[in-house]
């Protein structure tokens, strides 16, 4: 009986020592001087009572200091949103994009005024649920202040020697922002694209839409290319955040 009770003492006495594997002065409870393999789950987190997290597929470990256990969570903190990962004073975060085609043609006669350009509301992307298209306007904000990389491709049908304007405007201020206005040099009623790529400062009191308008003369935006070799959305406008 007492050499039962001392082998239970001393069992009891191992288990609370630290334990080093390939080393003779373990630091830790567990130490393990080489390599380790681990051909199924591991677990972080709990209690002596309770079992700890595996994890979700995708998720990366986070270290939450000394004397805590590492946390499951997502790559470099990222939400769960589509888009670009961009780093923003020291923090990942998913940049605002938008990205949007025409459903069909957009016509309109001369004008003095900037209009918001229709049926532009094809979304192929808007990740922040900010952008309202419909047959006759079009409008949107950003979620931050910050700057915005715009690329504006559109093809247009107007009259020779007239100066079609495409690009954003700030509806609070009620001005162009970036824009492009070069000579419709394609014969009367033939087709010209329109491409404006810049990135400009934007702000997010404030609302935004994708316009254009022509002094001289009636114009048609074009939503599908045509000729020979086919046709396709020919007409698009990406907005994407930068910093």
């Amino acid at each position: 009986m007492k050499k039962t009770i001392l082998g239970l003492f001393l069992y009891s006495s191992l288990l609370q020592a630290q334990l080093g594997i390939g080393t003779p002065t373990p630091q830790e409870t567990f130490h393990i001087n080489g390599s380790l393999q681990v051909t199924n789950s591991i677990f972080f987190g709990g209690d002596a009572y309770t079992k700890g997290s595996s994890g979700l597929p995708g998720q990366v470990l986070k270290s939450n200091g000394p004397g805590e256990s590492p946390s499951w969570t997502e790559l470099a903190g990222v939400p769960k949103a589509t888009g670009t990962v961009i780093a923003v004073d020291g923090a990942f975060i998913v940049a605002q994009e938008i990205t949007v085609q025409m459903t069909s043609d957009f016509s309109s006669g001369t004008t003095n005024n900037a209009l918001p350009i229709g049926n532009l509301n094809n979304e192929i992307i808007d990740n922040q649920d900010s952008y309202s298209g419909s047959r006759t306007s079009n409008s949107f904000e950003v979620s931050a202040d910050g700057i915005y990389q715009v690329t504006m491709n559109m093809q247009l049908e107007s009259k020779k020697g007239t100066n079609p304007v495409v690009g954003i405007w700030d509806d609070k201020n009620g001005s162009w922002i970036a824009c492009v206005n070069d000579t419709f040099v394609a014969p009367n009623d033939e087709l010209q694209t329109y491409t404006l790529v810049t990135s400009v400062k934007m702000l997010a009191n404030n609302t935004y839409s994708f316009r254009v308008s022509n002094l001289n003369a009636g114009f048609t935006i074009k939503h599908l290319s045509k000729g020979t070799t086919g046709s396709g959305p020919v007409t698009q406008i990406c907005l994407k955040r930068l910093k």
